[in-house]
């Protein structure tokens, strides 16, 4: 029996109930997204806002910069939200330990901290400690709400203690947020549509209002340059230059180049831009290398392990491959034999901006490595180009018409031109370069983008795009650390500690110097591995990673040295009467007396090395700082040292004579060693 059309509809109207009822029921017992590390961070300022992940209620905003790309310079808020996961129900306090601005801290909705400091004397000193607040096991939900002030720099950090006398930060790896957070996700995507635009060049086409000068003022990435054509002929072999002209990607998955020949005709055209490219030799011929005996490709294999390679690269003779890393079984074809250990040394001779490191390196090193890649990567013929005159000027017309000295240098005359981004609606970011299907006659340079990655730069679009012109370091050093992949040698390797701590650590002028090769062998040299360089960006990270702790760009300047405590400092390290810290550190030209095979770093280092609040936390408890360290505990929590005959005993006393010591660096007079 058919119901009738009043008992259907009635019918149909009770199952869409149910269906809803039931669809209710299943979102409300869904499982809530899995809490990941660190606090949502908003910062908002006027209508513009942007929601990223922090480590901690760390932050540093110099006068005149943005506190992040979408928002304008000047006045802002920052808002920390998430979760305290204690292991153990217990009582803190909370202080702020430096503080230019206004801080409101919320722990379960109750009110722990209210401070405002706009003097610098107020600033630099820390704050009066909370009242005792009861965390419960588990989660307790946490809201920090930062104010910047008027002018100048903006910066908090936030510390807490059990008992009111060791006070250091909050441990980061008790704070989580909700990964679900559609604002995060909104701000996600348009940040990575912006790092898409900056990492492919794509204003180096489509001209942003204010260039050339953005260069300078706007995102760093800007000024990024492309591999200078100058002299490539002798540095590439011609049939390589030809199979990547025609199509970067199927040479390297994760190129950023486009194709920019399309048709019957772009082999052709390739071809011809090689052959032109190919005239281009000349500059410094780099010495040949010499015979690869045994001995040579044993050393250069074994380098190939201490420098890490596989962390970004799917060696030649690696038998299983990661498609997120740059094959290297390409060497032969592209590179000719002297000028691939040239590479190996300086990769940044020719191309400042490059991902791949500077290491260290003697020529015999360069050569020893090279010699080990070539003899397991496969061999390919290398025919000639052509020397056709006709051929070699159609390539050199191709090369200034089709855009390739939008990115590379050359000294030619560029035709290609392209319309600037201000021409560009968000409505017209789905042809062109960014369409999922370019058309048969598009003539657009071709990416290859993914639809995750389109997605992204159309969010990018929809903005009003002026986050290109505004540097924020602690974005940048964030971005940057994930391309540059530093998390697959930081916390994985020996001597390479979490890239998240670094900041907090290490004095930024010393960061920038380790970055750029300046330092690399002189801390640690009985750690195999050795820290890479990164020239270009050296400066820059070092910044941001600062900021991002709530550091200073610049440290400030200290006092002069108190010259008496230093004499007590160096009693201190000494064996007679001190710590005995000169049983495991040198001191300047003087040797550990008593660890030889993996001694600690030279205390000459540590003055210009160490942030003084890191060194003094350190020193007071170095295992609540590194849980693995060999580094023993001399203090006791209440601050008395056992060295009761040496100031007082009084801890802060002593850690000021360390100091002070510390601050002369090379100039520390060692002291007498045990006889």
């Amino acid at each position: 029996m058919i119901p009738s059309l009043p008992t259907r509809a009635f019918l149909l109207s009770l199952l869409t109930g149910l269906l809803a009822v039931c669809a209710s029921s299943a979102l409300a017992q869904a499982p809530a997204a899995k809490p990941e590390p660190g606090l949502l961070l908003t910062h908002t300022s006027g209508p513009a806002t942007d929601t990223a992940v922090a480590p901690n209620l760390w932050l540093h905003v110099a006068a005149g910069q943005s506190a992040a790309p979408a928002l304008p310079a000047g006045k802002f808020t920052a808002t920390w939200t998430g979760a305290l996961n204690a292991d153990l129900r217990g009582d803190f306090q909370f202080r702020t330990e430096v503080l230019r601005g206004s801080l409101k801290l919320e722990i379960n909705g109750t009110n722990i901290i209210e401070v405002t400091a706009a003097t610098t004397a107020d600033s630099a000193k820390p704050s009066a400690p909370s009242k005792p607040v009861r965390l419960s096991k588990g989660a307790n939900l946490l809201k920090a709400t930062f104010t910047s002030p008027d002018s100048g720099d903006a910066f908090v950090r936030v510390q807490w203690s059990e008992k009111g006398i060791l006070w250091e930060p909050i441990t980061t790896a008790l704070l989580t947020h909700n990964p679900a957070d559609a604002a995060l996700a909104k701000s996600t995507a348009i940040r990575a549509g912006r790092d898409l635009f900056l990492e492919h060049r794509c204003a180096k086409c489509h001209t942003p209002a204010g260039s050339p000068a953005l260069a300078a003022t706007g995102a760093p990435e800007l000024a990024m340059d492309a591999p200078d054509l100058a002299d490539i002929g002798s540095r590439r072999h011609y049939a390589w230059l030809a199979a990547w002209i025609l199509d970067p990607k199927s040479q390297r998955a994760v190129a950023h180049m486009p194709r920019t020949l399309h048709g019957a005709n772009a082999p052709a055209d390739a071809n011809a831009i090689a052959a032109f490219l190919a005239t281009l030799t000349g500059g410094p011929a780099p010495a040949l290398p010499p015979k690869a005996d045994a001995e040579a490709l044993d050393s250069g294999n074994k380098l190939l392990e201490v420098l890490h390679c596989a962390g970004c690269h799917n060696l030649p003779d690696a038998t299983e491959k990661d498609a997120k890393k740059i094959s290297l079984t390409h060497l032969n074809a592209k590179f000719p034999p002297p000028h691939l250990a040239a590479f190996i040394k300086n990769p940044g001779a020719h191309y400042a901006w490059t991902h791949m490191p500077k290491f260290p390196l003697t020529d015999e090193e360069a050569h020893q490595i090279a010699a080990a890649l070539s003899s397991t990567a496969p061999m390919f013929k290398q025919p000639g180009p052509s020397t056709d005159p006709a051929v070699i000027a159609r390539g050199q017309h191709l090369v200034q018409t089709t855009g390739c000295l939008n990115c590379h240098t050359l000294k030619l005359d560029n035709q290609f031109k392209a319309k600037p981004l201000a021409d560009f609606a968000a409505t017209r970011w789905q042809s062109g370069c960014l369409a999922e299907k370019p058309a048969a006659d598009s003539a657009a340079p071709a990416f290859a983008f993914n639809a995750e990655e389109r997605a992204a730069l159309q969010a990018f679009a929809a903005t009003d795009r002026g986050s290109l012109t505004r540097h924020a370091p602690s974005e940048f050093a964030a971005r940057q650390a994930k391309n540059l992949q530093c998390a697959s040698c930081h916390g994985q390797l020996e001597g390479f500690p979490l890239i998240d701590v670094l900041g907090g650590k290490l004095k930024p002028e010393w960061i920038a110097s380790l970055l750029k090769g300046e330092v690399a062998d002189k801390m640690r040299p009985w750690i195999e591995h050795r820290m890479p360089a990164f020239p270009a960006r050296a400066a820059l990270l070092a910044a941001g990673l600062a900021q991002t702790h709530g550091f200073p760009p610049v440290t400030p300047a200290e006092p002069p040295v108190k010259m008496p405590l230093t004499t007590i400092g160096k009693k201190l390290v000494s064996s007679d009467g001190g710590f005995s810290c000169i049983a495991c550190h040198g001191v300047a030209e003087m040797a550990p007396v008593q660890v030889f095979e993996a001694p600690g770093i030279n205390l000459a280092f540590s003055g210009a090395r160490l942030q003084h609040t890191w060194f003094l936390r350190w020193i007071r408890n170095p295992l609540r700082v590194e849980p693995t360290t060999k580094m023993p505990v001399y203090f006791d929590e209440e601050g008395k040292s056992p060295l009761a005959d040496i100031l007082g005993g009084d801890a802060d006393q002593q850690l000021d004579a360390l100091w002070q010591y510390l601050r002369l660096g090379s100039k520390m007079p060692p002291p007498i060693p045990p006889q």
